[in-house]
């Protein structure tokens, strides 16, 4: 089940909507840039849509893509960057400028929280699966909890 707070699937949902999947990633940390790079100029190529994770941890590298993205030549109309990041004061402004921000915020009050758990990680196939008596409530709980644990 996706995490509402990652946004990897609902990208994916969308590169297949758009033919573009599936979609190249790379989770940034230590090492990572070199692969990311390569996956770039490969996207630049052929029109791929890269999905960089975790950017937080690869600021080095986020502080070159404002170069990178407007001094390369030949970009294919169809590449796409996405980048996934926790909130850092050190992201590089500049890119965040050239950038179309998405955030997902999580929902505002015990009801609303309970409501988008329900809708985006329990369906009625999780609902379904086991037969036991206390299943349902089992989840109840732990999507309550989630909710909590989201408000606070």
């Amino acid at each position: 089940s996706p995490c509402p707070s990652d946004p990897t699937s609902t990208i994916d949902d969308l590169a297949k909507k758009k033919k573009k999947f599936p979609t190249d990633k790379v989770s940034m940390g230590e090492g990572q840039e070199i692969i990311a790079w390569d996956k770039m100029k490969a996207g630049f190529l052929a029109g791929t849509w890269l999905v960089l994770q975790n950017c937080h941890l690869g600021i080095g590298f986020m502080e070159q893509q404002e170069d990178i993205l407007t001094k390369t030549g030949e970009i294919d109309d169809d590449f796409r960057l996405w980048i996934t990041c926790e909130i850092t004061p050190r992201f590089p402004i500049g890119l965040l400028q050239l950038a179309i921000k998405v955030t997902l915020e999580p929902p505002q009050g015990l009801k609303a929280g309970l409501s988008r758990t329900y809708t985006t990680i329990v369906g009625q196939e999780l609902l379904d699966k086991i037969d036991h008596e206390k299943w349902r409530s089992l989840v109840f709980v732990q999507c309550f909890m989630h909710s909590i644990v989201q408000e606070r």
